[in-house]
């Protein structure tokens, strides 16, 4: 008999087989040990499942978030060294000039002016080059030696301390909201929304959102009180 949240628990497993290499190993095998005990319990609650998504998110946030950035960065630069080592001497001449200027090679092949400065032999060449570099670049990355790299140690404890403030935000919101009976409903939605989205299969909870959202409540408590 299928599980009664299967397409929860389903989420939540593909979110498990896809956290990014530099995961905590505690952290992934606590997420699969979750998922198991769950999967095989039938009556498992939604708010159960819920609980696990975000204490997975919580674990694996600063991680993932540094190691995209630095991942991201690292497979531009390189696919762009790549892309050019491999174009013809007068398309690598245009492409040099546009990179020049800060433009990521994504950008150029959605802008306009791809249209107008490639013609469509040079167009077929940069796609067909950018396409090749990037599944070559990622190829060759090494996760295990990001981990190591001094500036994903500095991002990651970017990212902690960011996950620390914006659980302090969604805190301060909250006793906001349970102080205030006039907002306590509305404000306490948010709360659990911003809650939520710290669950491993959602989107983050950006902490400038969350200030802005403490900041909006006390705006109408003061209107209130003015009034």
């Amino acid at each position: 008999m299928p599980h009664h949240f299967k397409a929860m628990l389903d989420e939540y497993k593909f979110a498990i087989d896809h956290l990014v290499p530099t995961v905590p190993a505690e952290v992934a095998e606590e997420a699969k040990r979750m998922y198991k005990e769950l999967l095989a319990n039938q009556d498992a609650t939604e708010e159960q499942i819920r609980a696990a998504l975000v204490q997975t998110g919580r674990g694996e946030f600063a991680a993932r978030r540094a190691y995209h950035a630095l991942m991201d960065a690292t497979v531009e630069e390189k696919t762009k060294l790549f892309v050019l080592e491999h174009l013809d001497p007068a398309v690598r001449g245009k492409v040099e000039k546009i990179v020049a200027s800060g433009v990521s090679l994504a950008s150029i092949m959605q802008s306009d002016l791809f249209e107008k400065e490639f013609t469509p032999e040079e167009r077929y060449q940069f796609e067909h080059g950018f396409l090749d570099a990037q599944t070559h670049v990622k190829e060759e990355m090494d996760p295990v030696a990001l981990a190591e790299d001094p500036a994903y140690k500095k991002k990651l404890a970017e990212e902690e301390q960011n996950l620390a403030a914006i659980e302090e935000a969604i805190n301060a919101l909250e006793a906001l909201a349970t102080q205030e009976p006039t907002i306590r409903t509305e404000a306490l939605e948010r709360v659990k929304t911003f809650r939520e989205g710290l669950s491993v299969t959602e989107r983050d909870p950006e902490l400038a959102d969350v200030k802005n959202e403490v900041e909006y409540w006390k705006g109408v408590l003061a209107e209130g009180k003015d009034a």
